[in-house]
């Protein structure tokens, strides 16, 4: 086998040392990147592993007695080093927070809209007559088809039809009512 010295060409065993860091850094440096997600954490095992292993290096020497493979020495360092990080965040209930990634959950005044406009549907359709409050019902509310919902109601399905679009008519009027009136108190808010 040949010792660190013949390998990367040096023949002082400084200069072996330097030769073997440098290709062990390269190689070091994509095997942390390629197994986390925080760049400056990986960046920070790098260089811990590089200096233990030279610190190793520098106790035993390199060849048969001291670190015949610096980057697999460093390497198993770092990968040790990995699992103390990911440890200590589980530990301490870190999580990686990706700033860009919006939260799925609706801001406040979103969630405050949606209930606005869930009350008015529900009011809207308390105030439509009975079967066309049935008839959406069953159709949008229930995904019953228009057949079985004639079929149930004694109804032509066109009526049925009608009814469904009437219904949809009257609901949207009533959120473009909505809309135009909140957007009438926001400009006089404003004043």
């Amino acid at each position: 086998m040949a010792s660190g010295a013949d390998r990367y060409g040096a023949g002082d065993g400084a200069g072996a040392l330097l030769g073997s860091i440098t290709h062990a850094m390269a190689r070091l440096r994509r095997y942390v990147h390629a197994h986390m997600a925080n760049r400056a954490d990986a960046e920070d095992i790098v260089q811990e592993s590089l200096a233990r292993t030279l610190r190793r290096a520098g106790e035993a020497g390199l060849g048969e007695q001291g670190i015949a493979r610096p980057d697999h020495y460093a390497i198993g360092i770092a990968r040790n080093l990995m699992a103390d990080h990911a440890r200590h965040a589980a530990m301490a209930g870190e999580c990686a927070i990706d700033e860009a990634m919006p939260c799925a959950a609706p801001l406040p005044d979103q969630h405050l809209q949606h209930r606005q406009r869930l009350a008015l549907f529900t009011a809207t359709l308390e105030a439509m007559p009975p079967l066309r409050r049935e008839v959406f019902r069953r159709r949008r509310l229930e995904g019953q088809s228009r057949e079985d919902i004639a079929q149930a109601l004694g109804l032509q399905p066109e009526a049925v039809k009608k009814h469904i679009n009437r219904a949809m008519a009257q609901l949207a009027r009533a959120l473009s009512e909505a809309e135009t009136d909140l957007g009438r108190s926001e400009v006089e808010d404003a004043r």
